[in-house]
């Protein structure tokens, strides 16, 4: 398993060195760049809860500034400028998260993307409201983002989970024709909140949610023994059991499941439907093989489409290893900011907010909008200079804000054979 504490060393040409110091404070440790009249950019992660996540959600942002830097930067009122990006670990800790958007102001820097986790993500979102900050998160799907009083200054480019969770249920009445089903879940309020969203629609559908149960969120998770809140929900023989959990805890979660007697003397196996993660790689890496056939999750990253081939390709050809989900909702993070703001000719967030959506895409788009995707951002700049409309698809898929600034977004279920990721059914909001 992934060590807390380590040295990451990215390979690319600037040989850009991200060091994690004691697992609170991330620092970058090379030799810095210059940049020509600097937009700077925080870029907040949860390294010390979600590490692998937050690693590709830096790595991804770190590409994006590069493609747009290397090509030129935004010409805002006639004047180059390229993008610097300050990364910040808000260590899974609400407290850190508010003392990082301090830091950052103090910094200059009066945007950011992230943070990763939606504990984080709530608290720090009043923070950055009381300040005129602008924020993007690319992973915190928690619903109740969607209806803070945020003066349009929150954002997200993963959707809520107050879709997935709906359609998750959905997919189990309708699909699988499922009736009685548990939840497994983190004791924390992306759990509780997820919980409450799956149990509400499925019971809507003629389902009844049989048992309920909770683990803890602190210590190594990857350690925990999940054996009793797992014979909770297997003593009343569900056929669903969804699975609210983080990636760092899956593997172990499907070791201890096979390990229980009341699994094994099940005659008809119940299922596990994930949540949204990056799940598929710690599945196969980690997982119980005997029973990764009868796991299925939700994702809003769809890998089969042209903008997420060119996005995968490039991240693999610059950090020779291939992303992780909500990477990519980062990377399209950075370019909605950076299409507002040459839209805006400025990088004020009032007038940000004002152009997010006038760049990728809502219900009054016009006819002779140009769509942009991915790799395209010198064709994009000419025509926002050129006082042209674009609408901006990026490596998640579609955006188009909606009026809480959620993304409309496709919704992929997903499953495992032969140790292959495989898509089964598509939704759409």
């Amino acid at each position: 398993m992934r060590k807390i504490c380590k040295i990451l060393i990215l390979s690319y040409i600037s040989l850009i060195i991200f060091q994690l110091t004691g697992c609170e404070k991330l620092t970058e440790d090379y030799n810095i760049p210059t940049y020509k009249s600097p937009i700077k950019i925080g870029v907040v992660g949860d390294v010390s809860i979600g590490r692998e996540v937050a690693e590709n959600v830096f790595f991804a942002t770190k590409m994006a500034a590069d493609e747009i830097n290397s090509s030129g930067g935004l010409i805002i009122n006639g004047e180059e400028r390229e993008i610097e990006l300050i990364f910040k670990n808000s260590a899974g800790d609400p407290e850190t998260g508010n003392e990082v958007v301090n830091e950052l102001l103090k910094e200059g820097a009066n945007i950011i993307v992230g943070p990763t986790t939606s504990t984080v993500a709530v608290e720090m979102a009043e923070t950055c409201i009381a300040n005129n900050v602008l924020m993007i998160t690319n992973s915190a799907t928690i619903p109740d983002l969607s209806y803070i009083n945020d003066n349009n200054l929150i954002w997200r480019t993963c959707p809520s989970d107050a879709f997935s969770g709906k359609i998750m249920a959905m997919y189990s009445t309708d699909s699988l024709e499922f009736k009685n089903g548990a939840i497994l879940f983190r004791d924390d309020n992306f759990g509780h909140s997820m919980t409450q969203i799956i149990q509400e629609k499925f019971e809507s559908l003629g389902g009844q949610i049989v048992a309920k149960s909770s683990y803890p969120t602190t210590g190594e998770l990857d350690h925990y023994n999940y054996g009793d809140e797992i014979n909770v929900l297997l003593e009343v023989e569900p056929e669903i059991i969804f699975s609210i959990v983080f990636e760092e805890e899956i593997g172990k979660i499907t070791q201890d499941l096979w390990s229980s007697s009341l699994y094994q003397d099940a005659e008809i196996k119940p299922y596990l439907f994930l949540t949204e993660g990056g799940f598929p790689n710690e599945l196969i890496a980690n997982g119980q093989p005997d029973i990764l056939e009868t796991i299925i999750g939700i994702s809003s990253s769809i890998t089969n489409t042209p903008n997420y081939i060119t996005y995968e390709n490039n991240y693999l050809s610059k950090y020779n290893f291939s992303p992780v989900t909500y990477s990519e909702h980062a990377y399209d993070a950075i370019f909605s900011i950076a299409y507002a703001i040459q839209k805006a000719q400025s990088i004020s967030p009032e007038d940000i907010k004002q152009n997010l959506r006038l760049v990728t895409g809502n219900e009054n788009i016009k006819q002779e909008t140009t769509i942009i995707n991915v790799n395209e951002f010198e064709k994009a700049r000419v025509l926002l200079l050129s006082g042209f409309e674009i609408n901006y698809d990026g490596a998640s898929g579609k955006i188009n804000f909606d009026s809480n600034g959620d993304p409309y977004s496709t919704f992929v279920i997903w499953g495992l054979e032969n140790n292959e990721y495989v898509e089964f059914s598509y939704y759409n909001l």
